[in-house]
């Protein structure tokens, strides 16, 4: 089944909405070629935890200002941040200037704008410090060297964590609900 579809700056985007009315919000912008409903296994343990998850799926035409107002039609004032691969560089962004929206950042394979990618370029050399507490979910030995560059431009709590087995694995599965599960409480 498709997901709903939230229109925003001329952009229909998929986004997914679930999870208990009063729970906490966690955003989770999606990788590149993945669907939201590729996120319902975390989503699901996200959910036995009491938080409400808004999965946006991915789109190159979003902007920082598109998935504000996608949050804005939602009526989300507060959310943990959650950006896997290709969402994550639009997460980094949104942390970075937008403080008043946000609670905390987990990112997936992605290291802050003004930080060299695995290709070697820099994707923001203007973007500024992320003021919240962060954690950097890597997959590779180069993806950890992205996110330890990373520290510099996070003031706050900083954490880099290996993700366990493949990236497919419910492992991994758990281990992300779990440390989202963890940033949402250390705000």
């Amino acid at each position: 089944m498709p997901s709903p579809m939230i229109t925003v700056d001329g952009i229909g985007v998929p986004v997914e909405v679930a999870g208990p009315e009063k729970g906490s919000v966690v955003v989770l912008l999606g990788a590149a070629q993945k669907t939201p409903a590729a996120y319902e296994a975390v989503c699901q343990r996200l959910h036995t935890a009491s938080l409400r998850t808004v999965v946006i799926g991915p789109d190159p035409r979003l902007t920082a200002k598109s998935v504000i107002g996608i949050l804005d039609a939602l009526e989300v004032r507060w959310a943990l941040l959650v950006g896997d691969r290709f969402g994550g560089e639009l997460a980094w962004e949104l942390a970075a200037t937008r403080l008043d929206r946000f609670i905390g950042l987990v990112v997936i394979d992605r290291g802050h704008p003004r930080v060299a990618d695995l290709s070697g370029v820099v994707r923001d050399e203007h973007c500024p410090p992320v003021e919240l507490n962060t954690t950097a979910l890597v997959s590779s030995s180069a993806a950890r060297a992205v996110a330890k560059a990373s520290q510099r431009f996070v003031y706050g709590e900083y954490r880099i964590v290996d993700l366990l087995g493949r990236r497919q694995a419910a492992d991994s599965t758990a281990q992300l609900a779990a440390e989202i599960v963890m940033r949402t409480s250390t705000w």
